[in-house]
């Protein structure tokens, strides 16, 4: 495979737009890419996508705060929340909806932190006062970003329409590694544009369906009473409350894939090659890769894949394998090259999956089919690897 730090054929732009690296990438990879495959290489966490604001977009920046799983439990049973994170109480419906939803809390209302989760102990606030931003910023795919790049991998694979949408907004990253979080900011005139067009349409319908006239007042005076309030509303805001995340990245802005993160994803596709995941003897009976199967990190892994029946074992045989990644055969499972940052290290679950299916069967130590295959439904996305990826031979 040819160096891509030396290719006289490589541009020498800072970035390059989805259509231009994916003909980059199929020039020195051994596969046709396309644009979409470079949304689901970042969707995947295999590449880093980048956004470019040709305007000004408004954010708020990101304060990483730490709060252990074990001191928010006793902070809950002691009904006393910390006030550095934002909580929300929950309707009983709303469990089948999020992850993380304690047993105990089946069928009954729960406390819900909606700051955004970077891991078991790490959450971002977003505050203070708002700036602009302009220019190349990265994209982390831990917010509405990720939502936002699915819907277009949607759009370019003839896929459905998203109704997703992410409470904690959209959120870039800066060359820091600090996080942002996109703006919007409620206006009087686009509010006023979008009821005309509502009012209009609800005459239109009225019309239509040819409602009495006394009911059809009712129904445009309830609607003009409705345009009052929240007109009211708005006004009455401070110029920071009248501020909201973003559901999606700004129109004007474009996806594009920075030269060194080209750069990266072929020295990924290159160690995937050399380095499988699974043991150098291992014909990979047990790998069937799943696109859907979402990247998850180390302490998911260990959480889920228990491999001991003690906690603080388990947690220890985990670290010492993923220490010495390379030499246990793990490398491959890992997502990237274990970058340090907001995110921290991800690892396929499914890979691992297999990996610890091979060390059982070779009494190495590891998990039998059925144990990973009940793992592997608590990771997102990974329900088909659990039906279809570890089936026993008939």
């Amino acid at each position: 495979m040819e160096d891509m730090g030396h290719s006289p054929t490589f541009p020498l732009n800072e970035w390059l737009p989805l259509e231009q690296a994916a003909h980059h990438l199929s020039s020195v990879i051994p596969a046709t890419v396309r644009a979409a495959d470079i949304l689901r290489f970042a969707l995947d966490a295999h590449l880093k996508l980048s956004v470019r604001f040709p305007n000004f977009a408004t954010v708020k920046r990101g304060e990483i705060i730490q709060f252990p799983h074990s001191q928010i439990e006793a902070s809950i049973a002691a009904g006393v929340l910390p006030g550095e994170l934002k909580w929300q109480m929950l309707p009983p419906t709303a469990a089948r909806f999020l992850a993380d939803v304690p047993e105990e809390a089946e069928g009954q209302p729960f406390l819900k932190i909606r700051n955004l989760k970077l891991d078991d102990e790490r959450y971002v606030k977003f505050g203070g006062k708002v700036k602009t931003i302009s220019g190349l910023w990265d994209l982390p795919m831990i917010g509405g970003e990720m939502i936002d790049v699915e819907e277009r991998y949607q759009q370019l694979t003839g896929g459905p329409n998203l109704i997703s949408a992410a409470m904690e907004g959209v959120v870039v990253e800066g060359r820091d590694g600090e996080l942002y979080q996109l703006q919007e900011q409620f206006n009087v005139k686009e509010y006023s544009s979008v009821w005309d067009q509502e009012h209009r349409e609800l005459k239109q319908q009225i019309a239509a369906a040819d409602i009495p006239e006394e009911e059809a007042e009712k129904l445009l005076d309830s609607h003009k009473k409705e345009r009052k309030q929240i007109l009211q509303t708005i006004k009455a805001l401070s110029e920071e409350d009248s501020f909201y995340p973003a559901g999606r990245l700004p129109k004007d802005s474009t996806l594009v894939v920075r030269r060194e993160a080209l750069i990266e994803f072929e020295k990924f596709v290159k160690q995937r090659q050399l380095n499988s995941c699974n043991p150098a003897d291992n014909k990979g009976e047990h790998r069937v890769p799943t696109n859907s199967c979402q990247p998850a990190t180390a302490a998911k892994i260990i959480q889920y894949f228990k491999v001991k029946r003690d906690p603080d074992e388990n947690a220890e045989w985990w670290k010492d394998k993923m220490r010495e990644a390379n030499r246990n055969g793990l490398a491959g499972c890992r997502v990237g090259e274990g970058r340090k940052g907001p995110g921290g290290s991800s690892w396929r679950p499914d890979d691992v999956a297999a990996w610890l299916v091979d060390r059982h069967e070779k009494d190495h130590g590891g998990l039998s089919l059925d144990a990973v295959a009940a793992a592997l439904r608590k990771f997102p996305g990974c329900n088909e690897a659990a039906d279809r990826f570890f089936q026993p031979d008939e």
